[in-house]
């Protein structure tokens, strides 16, 4: 309860953290099943939480936001579930690459890097191109 009190955690980084704390898979199990019964633990509420607060905010895109969701443990299915709510409209993802790309410092600068840039943050190929498409690049630097 202590761990649940700090922050939220998902399933397999609460079993995690009990394991290195020496409780057995048993005693993990059966913790995990009555914190879930009890609201108290929820994978698919937390994913959706994450991809739509911290994850967006650092910029990321769908990729990298599913990335990082199943890096800690958040099963495929729950992770594109987490995606597909933040990203709804088709349109989400070209929207905020570009307010990512403008909140970039150093600018769009060429295009070569703003792609780069994009990609490296979870964007997809396709709205990567397009806003590439739209970067005007002065020739005097």
């Amino acid at each position: 309860m202590r761990l649940l009190a700090l922050r939220p955690h998902f399933n397999a980084e609460l079993a995690r953290k009990l394991e290195a704390r020496g409780f057995g898979g048993p005693e993990i199990e059966e913790t995990l099943r009555d914190l879930e019964l009890h609201g108290w633990l929820d994978d698919r509420r937390f994913a959706i939480e994450m991809a739509s607060g911290p994850l967006t905010r650092k910029g990321y895109g769908p990729r990298r936001i599913r990335a990082e969701l199943e890096r800690k443990g958040v099963e495929p299915g729950i992770a594109d579930e987490a995606v597909t709510a933040v990203f709804e409209d088709p349109g989400d993802e070209l929207q905020a690459a570009r307010r990512v790309l403008e909140r970039r410092s150093k600018g769009p600068g060429d295009r070569a890097a703003a792609g780069r840039y994009l990609e490296r943050r979870g964007y997809s190929t396709g709205v990567i191109l397009t806003i590439l498409d739209d970067i005007d690049i002065d020739p005097d630097g």
